[in-house]
């Protein structure tokens, strides 16, 4: 599910590297809003998806136990978390802004690894425990993406904050993304 929000942000890609190259840059900020907002929206159908996953998966033929353990890990946060993230990620690499997604991921996983062996071993919450661990870091990236992004100089001309400009446009917006994930999905699968 995760591949679809993938391939669905990978349109905007072309859009940040033409508005930045054309010194729009307050496009920028404005496009991330429109991915953001889209993403989101396009995390409701998911999570619908994965609220009834186990029931889904046992009338595909897999086992029980298997449908409970993955219905477990598919917590709902984290769809929502990824609608976020990527499109920060995407919207700093249009900048050549690197480092700052680098570091952040790089402390993460190391207080993820920390949380993670202390949610499983020590607190024993097992598959639940992995689960929570890994929505919970998702967004300590999201925040510390979102805070880089509010706060650098690097970003002040493409981050204006937000504004209504971002709903301007969605349908459009919206073909975009699909097209790009179409695209890329028939690429994968075939």
């Amino acid at each position: 599910m995760l591949f679809m929000q993938l391939c669905m942000g990978s349109a905007v890609g072309t859009l940040y590297g033409q508005a930045y190259g054309a010194s729009y840059h307050e496009m920028l900020g404005i496009y991330l809003q429109r991915l953001i907002i889209l993403l989101m929206l396009f995390g409701v159908p998911l999570t619908l998806i994965y609220i009834f996953s186990k029931h889904i998966l046992i009338l595909q033929g897999q086992s029980p136990s298997i449908a409970s353990g993955a219905a477990v890990y598919g917590l709902i946060p984290q769809i929502f978390a990824y609608a976020a993230s990527f499109p920060f990620q995407k919207f700093l690499q249009s900048q050549s802004i690197v480092g700052p997604s680098a570091y952040i991921s790089t402390a993460t996983l190391s207080l993820h690894l920390l949380l993670s062996w202390l949610a499983v071993y020590k607190i024993g919450l097992g598959l639940l425990g992995a689960s929570l661990v890994l929505s919970l870091s998702w967004w300590i990236i999201v925040v510390a993406q979102f805070i880089y992004i509010v706060k650098s100089e690097r970003c002040k001309h493409t981050w204006t904050g937000f504004t209504r400009k971002a709903f301007s446009g969605l349908p459009n917006f919206f073909i975009l993304s699909a097209s790009s994930a179409v695209m890329l999905c028939l690429e994968a699968w075939y």
